[in-house]
This record gives C-alpha cells, sequence and structure tokens, in this order.
C-alpha cells in the first residue's frame, strides 16, 4: 500500500480509514444487532467491497432474501468479485485498525468484532449521498451476514477460499 502522501486523492478520500471503519463499525453493529455475536473476522473482509462497489450495492436486497437465495438469482455479482475483495485487503485492514484504535470497534472474548464503546456522533452527510447510501447500506449487510450460516459456508458463498 503507497503511503497516503502518494495515493491518488480519490482513492485517498474514498477508501480513508475513518470512513471504511465507519461502514465497517455500520456492519458490525447490524451483525450483533441480529445475532448477539460479534462478526467473525474474516466476514469483515466481505463488507467493504461489496458496500463499496455501486453494482454489487445496488443489487441488494431486502432483509427477507436469504443470502444464499439472492447469490444463486445474482450470481454475476461474484464475478471478480475474490479480486476485488483481495484488492481491498490491505484498505480494511486500515479501517480495522483505525477503527479498533479509536474505539468504534472491539474485539470480544471470542475474537469477533462487536461495537466498540465510542459511540459514533452524527456525521453530517447529505441523507441521498453516495457515503449515506454506503453507510445504510453497510448495517444492511451486518444483519445479513448474521444470518448467512458459518464463516466458512459464508465465504464459500462468496467464491472465497482460506489459504
Amino acid at each position: 500500500m503507497l503511503p497516503w502522501n502518494q495515493r491518488p486523492v480519490e482513492v485517498a478520500n474514498l477508501f480513508n480509514p475513518a470512513f471504511c471503519g465507519l461502514l465497517l463499525r455500520q456492519a458490525v453493529g447490524g451483525y450483533k444487532q441480529a445475532s448477539e455475536r460479534g462478526m467473525d473476522y474474516a466476514m469483515a473482509f466481505v463488507v467493504l467491497p461489496v458496500v463499496l462497489h455501486k453494482d454489487t450495492r445496488d443489487k441488494l436486497p431486502g432483509l427477507s432474501t436469504k443470502l444464499h437465495v439472492w447469490m444463486h438469482r445474482n450470481h454475476q455479482v461474484r464475478i471478480g468479485f475474490a479480486e476485488r475483495m483481495q484488492n481491498m485487503v490491505q484498505i480494511t485492514k486500515e479501517a480495522l485498525l483505525f477503527a479498533l484504535q479509536h474505539g468504534v470497534l472491539a474485539l470480544n472474548g471470542e475474537g469477533a468484532l462487536i461495537p466498540g464503546p465510542q459511540e459514533l456522533g452524527n456525521y453530517p452527510v447529505p441523507k441521498a449521498s453516495e457515503a449515506a447510501k454506503c453507510a445504510k447500506q453497510a448495517e444492511f449487510v451486518g444483519r445479513w451476514f448474521a444470518d448467512a450460516g458459518s464463516p466458512a459456508t459464508f465465504l464459500s458463498t462468496w467464491g472465497i477460499k482460506l489459504n
């Protein structure tokens, strides 16, 4: 990963750790709300490639549609997903580190991600903006992922294999 002063402005703005950390916090909060468990660390690496990719984000269903059913109906979202996720690993790590350092996220006794003690303030983002849509969908994705089965099953649904 390039140092901040060497990153293109667009990349630095879209993938900055504070914004991506906010999206991860929204997802982890939704996950915890739906399951009372913490989100498995590996699952967090799927959040940003889903939420920040407009084509995928726009195809997300309502909560009543199960992940496996949606993936079967929208199998095209898996095309290029593994590569997109791989390209975002460092960005996700930076965001997780930022969020953990600032108390927005925390780890529970099992090592799973949970909302941290630091509350999120109101962030002045126009409701119709892409950033607001990403934040809203991140919370949905967290709730949706909570009902998707074990982390291994979840990752294989997205075509991800852990080495």
